[in-house]
């Protein structure tokens, strides 16, 4: 029998493959999200395509790395199990899923709407090991989806953890931005940071009108 040898202490890893070309602000204000409810040895980001993406990263998460997880072969030496969140699987996450030590993958996308099944075609087909689980109906986000991920290995069920459909934000200038996604809710608040909120509401359209007019991705290097 293969021993294991652990990469943390951590009982749930989280891997977050970056299914985008570049780490843009948004989605690194949703990666470090994470780490307020996972320790951030036990958060590893793969795939990332630049060199001082990785050097931003690494000051945050316990790995980061340029090689895809699709390609890790030593998640089976490693784990007792492997889950890949994927929202077109059609058996949904359930507490029993969580056998002994283990990994969730998550697919690193900024979500369009409606969903293009990026995660089935680019994540789940290409994986060598895992089981494919969905969150429930909606396109959740990357911190979101973490979230739920780690409710349910601490033995909630789907049912069991609320959410909201969409999200309204909203300045006192009058500036509103509606978001389509499904956001779990903690203590009947949406799971958003205000660091995000802040950042679509002030910086994002910015950002975009740069990336379209000057080809500057609104990246975080």
């Amino acid at each position: 029998m293969t021993s294991r040898t652990p990469l943390s202490n951590c009982r749930v890893d989280v891997y977050i493959e970056v299914l985008e070309p570049f780490i843009s602000k948004w989605m690194f204000i949703e990666l470090k999200h994470i780490a307020t409810v996972l320790e951030p040895k036990c958060i590893h980001v793969f795939n990332v395509k630049r060199d001082c993406e990785i050097d931003v990263l690494k000051k945050v998460f316990g790995e980061v790395r340029h090689e895809s997880v699709t390609e890790e072969l030593r998640l089976a030496e490693t784990y007792d199990t492997v889950i890949i969140l994927d929202p077109s699987a059609p058996t949904p996450l359930s507490p029993e899923d969580f056998r002994g030590k283990t990994a969730v993958v998550i697919g690193g996308i900024m979500g369009s709407h409606p969903p293009r099944r990026r995660t089935r075609e680019e994540l789940t087909s290409k994986m060598r090991i895992g089981a494919a689980r969905n969150i429930g109906d909606g396109q959740f986000t990357i911190d979101g989806a973490a979230y739920v991920a780690l409710e349910v290995s601490r033995g909630r069920r789907l049912d069991e953890i609320p959410v909201q459909r969409g999200l309204s934000l909203s300045l006192k200038e009058g500036i509103e931005v509606v978001l389509p996604y499904v956001y779990p809710l903690v203590g009947g608040v949406p799971f958003i940071s205000k660091e995000e909120e802040l950042y679509i509401l002030t910086e994002l359209e910015e950002d975009e009108s740069s990336f379209i007019s000057e080809g500057r991705a609104p990246s975080i290097c």
